[in-house]
């Protein structure tokens, strides 16, 4: 009969214990609230513990907001931590996923604050290669940072380029393309943030320093569907003669070769030739499909209009020299 009692009050104990456990384990919830209210050491732990629940496609969201918020506490060694953090993740997360270019603009804001302003322009380099359409607003402010600390030509340019395709997209009647070239990998939808999100996001601070004000936009990508290859003549791609500069269209870049490799095959079953350009990127290779030398910047954006856009293939107009 003690044995019995013992094990009921064992069990009463156990079952407290868990129930306080639960009741303070913090949320998702909790940790934007945390974020939004400035409380960066409670958002960042909280976060912390939070993220590894939430659903796969949700993770790296969920792990740069952490990180943003410790970059905020306001100490060096939390900063350092930070730093660390980010590139684990930039490192662990493939090139085509909605939000790795969100991850090395953070980068190139990090390498910013920091006083190194030719690693950032490197960074928001490699974060213009891999962005989507709905990342070039918030790509022209942070190129905007950058430029006023470093005279870099080629980010200079590509800046420029981003204003143009942003005021030409906005000029475009939309579309509705009825084919798909099959995707190499699924890209997975960023997480939506609500307004009070939006408004409260910041670029990271050290030493008790005042942060600054910085906006994201979330990436939603149209999803991408496998439909039977079209039986039917797609036009040439025109190929400059050699000069000192010309254009290509880049349609993605990958962290995995073999990615890369079934996107060209998919592009050459739908008669569109296309090459794998490899560019070194830290301690990891990107892997670039790109097609055509065009002569001019109209002449490869008039081509990928008629090629790919009735494809849904994203492309981005890429000058080389």
């Amino acid at each position: 009969m003690k044995f019995l009692r013992n094990i009921l009050l064992f069990a009463t104990a156990t079952a407290i214990v868990v129930n306080a456990q639960t009741a303070t384990s913090p949320t998702l919830a909790d940790a934007q609230k945390a974020y939004v209210a400035g409380n960066w050491k409670e958002a960042a732990s909280a976060y912390e513990k939070v993220c590894p629940a939430q659903p796969a496609e949700t993770q790296v969201s969920c792990n740069l907001w952490g990180i943003l918020a410790l970059s905020q506490v306001g100490d060096a060694k939390s900063f350092k931590t930070a730093g660390t953090k980010l590139d684990s993740l930039i490192n662990s997360t493939n090139p085509q996923h909605a939000n790795y270019a969100d991850l090395v603009m953070t980068k190139a804001q990090f390498m910013l604050y920091l006083g190194k302003y030719d690693k950032a322009a490197e960074n928001l380099i490699h974060a213009i290669e891999t962005s989507r359409s709905n990342h070039n607003l918030v790509l022209q402010k942070v190129c905007s940072a950058v430029l006023s600390r470093t005279n870099n030509q080629d980010l200079s340019e590509r800046c420029e380029e981003l204003k143009k395709t942003d005021s030409q997209e906005s000029a475009k009647p939309v579309a509705t393309p009825e084919k798909t070239v099959p995707a190499p990998e699924k890209v997975v939808q960023a997480e939506q943030k609500s307004p009070e999100e939006k408004a409260a996001e910041t670029t990271p601070r050290e030493g008790g320093s005042e942060a600054k004000t910085v906006e994201e936009t979330p990436v939603t990508p149209a999803p991408q569907q496998a439909t039977p290859v079209a039986q039917e003549q797609k036009p040439e791609v025109p190929q400059a003669k050699p000069a000192e500069e010309f254009w290509v269209l880049q349609l993605g870049a990958f962290g995995n070769k073999s990615n890369a490799t079934l996107l060209v095959s998919n592009l050459k079953k739908q008669k569109i030739q296309s090459t794998i350009v490899e560019s070194p990127r830290g301690e990891r290779i990107l892997y670039i499909v790109q097609t055509g030398h065009f002569a001019t910047k109209e002449a490869a954006t008039a081509y990928g209009e008629k090629a790919l856009v009735p494809l849904k293939v994203e492309y981005q107009p890429i000058l080389k020299k």
